[in-house]
């Protein structure tokens, strides 16, 4: 039996969970991809024990992609709470995004985007997308541009491939640059 470290047992589970997703998101950041047996090995426990909390992998994948999604979310509604004029919104959305980018936490979202997950959990995934661009379809909203979830989707895949050439290695402040002068003159001409 295994030794309960916290006041209870609920809160030993809720500490093993943790651990395990600290140890999968480790996993996955070094080498790409995740199996119980790698990630038991680096929370120092067996991985029969892994599967009292997870059926699979990709059960496992999914809660580090969804707790990293949900922190960035958390992170790009911070930037913008209290930001009144829209293009202001737009700009720290984009800039923040892209600076979340940078400085390397998103290469595990990444990584974990291209694990194959349960249907059940791509969907989740996929809407905790959409909710990442929310503040950008209001901004875009506010500003009376036509089809403000159109062009929600055109800044969406601007901030894609300014993200994909940052993790390429090129100056991400040039990139940022670059992205908003072009997600901001096609919105003036939208």
């Amino acid at each position: 039996m295994p030794r309960i470290t916290a006041a209870t047992v609920a809160e030993h589970r809720e500490q093993r969970r943790d651990a395990l997703l600290d140890a999968a998101a480790q996993v996955l950041r070094e080498k790409g991809d995740v199996t119980v047996g790698a990630v038991a090995s680096r929370a120092g426990i067996s991985r029969t024990a892994v599967y009292e909390y997870y059926n699979s992998a990709a059960d496992l994948i999914a809660d580090v992609l969804v707790d990293e999604l949900v922190a960035w979310i958390d992170h790009l509604e911070a930037a913008v709470e209290g930001i009144d004029q829209p293009v202001d919104r737009l700009r720290v959305w984009v800039t923040t995004a892209l600076s979340y980018v940078a400085d390397g936490r998103h290469a595990l979202v990444r990584a974990a985007g291209h694990s194959d997950l349960p249907p059940v959990r791509r969907a989740q995934v996929q809407e905790l997308h959409r909710r990442l661009a929310s503040s950008v379809t209001g901004a875009l909203a506010e500003l009376g541009v036509a089809h403000p979830e159109q062009q929600a989707a055109y800044v969406w895949s601007v901030t894609d491939a300014a993200t994909r050439r940052i993790e390429a290695g090129l100056d991400a402040d040039q990139e940022i640059e670059s992205a908003l002068r072009f997600i901001l003159a096609g919105i003036e001409s939208a």
